[in-house]
């Protein structure tokens, strides 16, 4: 008896020496099955779609750190990648970059994996609506993202962005929001902390009533996922988006509870979070293996498959 149980003990560890000792480096170093999580093949039988993908930001070289991050991207079963990265900088988004061509090239070259988002600026809704003709209808991009602050401190629910929502309309452009809620203030309120031009899913809310017709993706799920899912539950072309907030059991389970799984969209962050922490918000949530690959890629592919096809990419839903 003594022995069978100390063979029962150690089986485990056997398994992970041999998955670690594998040749191939696209296999983990722990037995996925061992702790009821999905590997490798199982996760492409998800068709996850990252569409929150910094492969390109970086202070140093983004052609670099792209190369390095398409490993994990396979690694993980990813069927397609968005960057929210694409030309410009995030701090300064109608900036020329020197690194803006070979990323478009790189778009161009790889279309059958990844796509592009492009960041714009709502201070300056001229030159944003410039940046959309030259960038998503002249180029590869797919869409547009309010990043998280900007010059003017111009958030999403300003007048400005009446123009470039309509010409992203016209576009069929995936509409991406950075959105966080920060406390502070006197009196301290949530979202008075924010950085000059930073939205809230509160004000996405407010953009949503302007524009009923029009998708539009609150991301981070505001930081605080309790208050931004009730922001915009009412608005039924808001979707949520769970990339980069704090990996909180639970959070998943009641965004799907409130605004039902049909709305929620995934994305990896990745490399500033790992695709094990993202995932696993999807894998630990209470769903039905339906509601997961809805999450995991089915809703986006609806949301951007019409500009896709523009593309002349023939997306599978």
């Amino acid at each position: 008896m003594h022995t069978v149980y100390y063979n029962n003990r150690i089986a485990p560890f056997l398994h992970t020496i041999l998955y670690y000792m594998s040749n191939n480096p696209l296999e983990f170093a722990l037995d996925p099955a061992l702790y009821n999580l999905p590997n490798h093949e199982q996760l492409k039988q998800y068709r996850i779609w990252d569409t929150h993908f910094h492969g390109f930001l970086t202070g140093g070289d983004p052609i670099s750190q792209y190369e390095s991050m398409k490993f994990y991207i396979e690694r993980m079963g990813i069927e397609r990648a968005i960057s929210l990265d694409v030309g410009g900088t995030l701090s300064r988004p109608l900036d020329d970059n020197p690194n803006d061509e070979p990323i478009r090239q790189i778009l161009l070259d790889n279309s059958s994996w990844l796509n592009g988002i492009t960041p714009i600026d709502p201070g300056f809704p001229h030159e944003s609506c410039d940046k959309m003709e030259d960038w998503i209808r002249n180029g590869p991009c797919i869409g547009i993202k309010y990043v998280g602050g900007n010059e003017l401190g111009v958030t999403c629910t300003h007048p400005n962005n009446d123009r470039i929502i309509s010409l992203a309309a016209e576009l069929g452009a995936v509409i991406y929001i950075h959105t966080w809620i920060k406390v502070g203030g006197t009196p301290r309120t949530p979202g008075r902390n924010n950085l000059p031009g930073e939205s809230t899913p509160m004000d996405v809310a407010v953009l949503a009533q302007r524009f009923p017709e029009v998708p539009l993706i609150c991301g981070h799920a505001g930081g605080d996922w309790e208050l931004g899912v009730r922001a915009i539950r009412p608005f039924e072309n808001v979707f949520l988006e769970f990339s980069g907030a704090d990996p909180q059991s639970g959070s998943v389970d009641f965004a799907v509870n409130e605004l039902g799984a049909d709305r929620i969209v995934w994305g990896g962050h990745g490399p500033s979070r790992s695709y094990a922490t993202e995932m696993a918000k999807v894998l630990d949530a209470d769903l039905s293996h339906s509601e997961r690959l809805k999450i995991f890629g089915e809703n986006y592919r609806r949301l951007s498959h019409d500009i896709l096809k523009k593309k002349g990419l023939s997306i599978v839903i």
